[in-house]
């Protein structure tokens, strides 16, 4: 494949150069694509008949129409007008908030937070976690968290 060529007798040079010779051209796209297609070599592939069932069984005769036109809209409707409107009606009304505050008042009052002062001192126990645990009262260093689960 690769062949140096030797200068011709008589003719002084000194640098050489490799000459490719191609033994087989590459096959371009759509010839290669081609000729590694897969073939149909088992006779189900070469003698292919229908299949026995609806292939599209949602596509039968006399099915009703997927879509159906009620009533047709006035001859004078503006579409651009339409949706102006109802863009300002969205624009006027009031946000929609679906919390309701009798319930959001009855979950915060059945959370049990612990007195503070118990709270800073364990988390003065296990680990300085917050930087400013001297706030917390000394006489009550030495207690227990109680959780009231309710």
């Amino acid at each position: 494949a690769f062949a140096p060529s030797f200068p011709s007798p008589g003719v002084a040079t000194t640098t050489t150069t490799t000459r490719l010779y191609v033994k087989r051209p590459q096959l371009k796209a759509a010839k290669k694509a081609n000729r590694r297609r897969p073939k149909k070599k088992r006779p189900s592939d070469i003698h292919r008949k229908p299949p026995s069932f609806d292939p599209e069984p949602h596509l039968y005769e006399g099915r009703p129409p997927e879509y159906e036109v009620v009533a047709e809209g006035p001859a004078d409707f503006d579409k651009n007008a339409h949706v102006a409107a109802v863009l300002k009606r969205l624009e006027e009304a009031e946000p929609y908030d679906n919390t309701d505050p009798e319930l959001e008042a009855k979950i915060i009052a059945s959370v049990k937070y612990p007195d503070p002062a118990q709270a800073a001192a364990a988390m003065q126990r296990t680990g300085p976690l917050i930087p400013d645990v001297e706030e917390a009262d000394p006489e009550n260093m030495g207690e227990p968290i109680h959780v009231i689960q309710g």
